[in-house]
């Protein structure tokens, strides 16, 4: 194609691949902007159009298109299923029993039930708020107010002063005590309060002790 320039400085070639800048994009580039392209104008350009016939076969693209499409839609259901399933108690067994999926293949199923079942379960748990949770955080706050208690100490040491910024380090190691106690992580209220105390704790009690 001969080059032209208009009164700008763009040649017409210039303007031919702005306008096919789709023509580079892989297959996998092509579909998510596809996709996109659709979700947000209903339909495409035909630039995209253009680019997608003169690579692929444009009637089984769009096919590989709306599948992916489908494909996501059919794991947040499931997904969202077992979610509801985890909350009501039932196990492992049942739920794999109950759910099933025209689109997926069993294996792919298997295999997706397995993970968020999984998921769903440990955050379960680690958001359970029991007797065991309780005690184990109250002999958390006992044991890292005391470990904290020298930390600090030592940070004071070693920075020749006291500041605000000490309360970072003494916050991750006295989380991390709680936490190797509990098992669980702060996302758990319990768990939560019982860093927050000893953090409190880890600072107060030494002025009211030694001062």
């Amino acid at each position: 194609m001969k080059k032209t320039r208009n009164a700008w400085g763009f040649s017409t070639w210039d303007k031919f691949e702005m306008k096919n800048i789709y023509r580079n994009y892989n297959e996998e580039d092509l579909i998510v902007a596809y996709l996109s392209m659709v979700e947000h104008t209903g339909k495409i350009n035909d630039e995209m159009r253009e680019a997608i016939s003169q690579k692929f076969d444009y009637n089984e693209f769009v096919k590989k298109a709306n599948f992916r499409t489908a494909l996501i839609k059919e794991k947040g259901r499931i997904s969202f299923e077992i979610h509801n399933r985890v909350q009501k108690g039932d196990d492992f067994n049942v739920i794999e029993n109950n759910i099933s999926s025209d689109i997926l293949t069993k294996r792919e199923l298997e295999h997706l039930i397995i993970e968020k079942y999984y998921q769903f379960s440990s955050y379960k748990e680690n958001n359970t708020i029991d007797k065991k949770t309780i005690y184990r955080s109250l002999l958390g706050i006992l044991i890292s107010t005391f470990i904290g208690i020298l930390v600090l100490g030592d940070l004071v040491s070693i920075t020749n002063g006291a500041s605000f910024l000490l309360l970072i380090p003494l916050y991750i190691v006295n989380y991390w005590v709680i936490r190797l106690i509990t098992g669980k992580t702060r996302d758990n209220l319990i768990v939560f309060l019982a860093v927050f105390i000893s953090v409190i704790l880890s600072t107060v009690l030494p002025f009211i002790l030694f001062y």
